[in-house]
């Protein structure tokens, strides 16, 4: 059974990366790059923000569609963009359209808030998020032997909660200077400074949660 398992259990993984890559570039990457092409080719600020807005809305429409169900990261996408086009509708100042990213980001410290009020309640969000990784990767017998450490390992249960933790309060304080910057920054700058900061910024959680898991034997 093994033998079989995890070759399906691989390639999920593989599934839910792929997909996870796709939509940072077309809704991250391929918008950015538009706004500053678009811009440098003499495009008004409210113009190069709303055709980033335009591109990425197809593709979330896209990934509800094709998994026929409503995917949760899909359909908040899509409210934001559709949000940011109502309100540059309503305004010609192209800082209504840079919402978008102010939203973006506080709905990332809703989630971050979230995680750390977990770490104080009966289970963190780590021992969910992490039970649905461990069933991608090795099924579902594989996921409950994971999740049943919780009941007997104390040093288990105390490295679910730190790691809960770093990344609840990582996520909410990112968010709280995500949006600082899309108000104080010039228009022109708020796309590629945000994005920098936020990749910055989950590139150490990511380094962070890969040592932690490692060290403290976590790894789903």
């Amino acid at each position: 059974m093994m033998i079989d398992e995890r070759p399906a259990g691989d390639a999920g993984l593989r599934r839910v990366i792929r997909a996870n890559v796709l939509t940072v570039v077309f809704e991250v990457i391929v918008p950015m790059a538009l706004f500053y092409g678009l811009r440098a080719a003499g495009v008004s600020q409210w113009w190069a923000l709303m055709a980033g807005v335009l591109v990425a809305a197809p593709y979330a429409v896209w990934t509800i569609v094709r998994s026929r169900r409503i995917d949760l990261v899909a359909l908040v996408t899509l409210s934001v963009l559709v949000l940011s086009v109502v309100l540059g509708l309503l305004s010609d100042d192209p800082r209504t359209l840079a919402i978008r990213e102010g939203w973006t980001a506080a709905l990332g410290g809703l989630f971050g808030a979230w995680m750390l009020v977990t770490v104080f309640l009966a289970k963190p969000a780590q021992l969910t998020l992490g039970r649905t990784i461990a069933e991608i990767k090795r099924g579902a017998e594989g996921a409950d032997a994971w999740a049943a450490r919780w009941d007997t390992d104390a040093r288990f249960r105390r490295g679910l909660r730190i790691n809960t933790a770093v990344w609840g309060a990582v996520l909410l304080a990112s968010a709280v200077v995500h949006i600082v910057l899309v108000y104080a920054l010039p228009i022109d700058l708020i796309s590629g400074v945000t994005t920098v900061v936020w990749f910055a910024t989950l590139g150490c959680l990511v380094t962070w949660h890969i040592w932690y898991l490692r060290k403290e034997n976590l790894d789903a």
